[in-house]
């Protein structure tokens, strides 16, 4: 069984290194990465770690504005590592498999499965940003705190408790694929569909949870947030009403300030994270596998 992951990436310098390393460490074959025009060092790093293990296929033009180019080489990219599983992730997300490694979980080798929808939570930042070993290991799953507690109608919420952090959200989980009965994926890998004609199983992990990293520097949030404004310029028809609800909504911040603000709000002090997990709200990535019933 080979696995290969495809990893987005849109000026990811600070993250791309851990999370190719990371990918590695739980049992990837293969990296496939899928530069959109960095400009911060990504490009150049994949360049030259180019390998064995790891490919750069950037992503062209005409993937940008259409999408079924950008099915078509999602289709190649598979056949050409004559990949049994993909991976679709971002270089902002960290698989955790319960004991480590990816391959120790059944669902890979369930023949009547097609995709694996694996759960996303976000990785909660103190005084200082992240406090844990990274990138993580089934060593530190106890010291890695997630925010685990769905908000009901989180963008309402948002709305009408402007000061409650995005970061304390839960977002929509990402997946694997089986290659052989695959037609299309959905915009940000969350979805995919099969063959007409032919079953398309789904599942969720019973043993794997993603740790997702959306805040980590100031640097990093503010070319994010460049670059969405600037997709959002050159790429409107791929961002439809309501798509992107949460990039548009910071898209809006007025000025460098509010820039900053937002950034400063994701953080929680000392006594903010001992409330949030005596709440439960805050749940190690142990936690979230053993709520799963997974063990390691």
């Amino acid at each position: 069984m080979k696995i290969v992951a495809v990893v987005g990436v849109m000026d990811e310098r600070e993250l791309l290194p851990d999370c190719v390393r990371h990918l590695y460490d739980i049992g990837v074959d293969e990296v496939v990465v899928r530069d959109a025009g960095s400009t911060d060092g990504s490009l150049e790093w994949a360049q030259a770690h180019q390998g064995p293990r790891l490919r750069l296929v950037p992503v062209s033009e005409d993937e940008k504005t259409r999408p079924p180019v950008w099915h078509a080489r999602e289709r190649e990219i598979a056949e050409m590592t004559r990949a049994d599983w993909v991976l679709h992730l971002d270089a902002d997300e960290f698989w955790l498999p319960a004991t480590g490694q990816l391959r120790d979980s059944p669902q890979w080798q369930d023949e009547s499965l097609d995709l694996i929808r694996v759960a996303r939570y976000n990785v909660a930042l103190g005084p200082v940003g992240r406090e844990i070993p990274w990138p993580p290991s089934p060593a530190s799953y106890d010291r890695l705190w997630l925010f685990g507690r769905p908000i009901p109608e989180f963008r309402q919420h948002l709305e009408t408790h402007p000061l409650t952090p995005w970061i304390s959200g839960v977002p929509v989980p990402k997946i694997a694929v089986r290659p052989r009965h695959l037609a299309t994926l959905e915009p940000g890998c969350h979805e995919a569909h099969g063959l007409a004609g032919r079953p398309f199983v789904r599942a969720a992990s019973q043993d794997i949870v993603t740790a997702h990293l959306p805040f980590n520097t100031l640097g990093r949030f503010a070319r994010k947030l460049a670059n969405i404004r600037a997709l959002f310029r050159d790429y409107p028809e791929r961002f439809p009403p309501g798509a992107a609800w949460h990039w548009r909504r910071w898209a809006a911040l007025p000025d460098e300030a509010a820039v900053q603000a937002e950034f400063a709000l994701q953080h929680l002090d000392a006594q903010e994270f001992a409330a949030l997990q005596a709440d439960g709200a805050l749940q190690s990535a142990r936690q979230l596998l053993n709520r799963l019933g997974a063990t390691g």
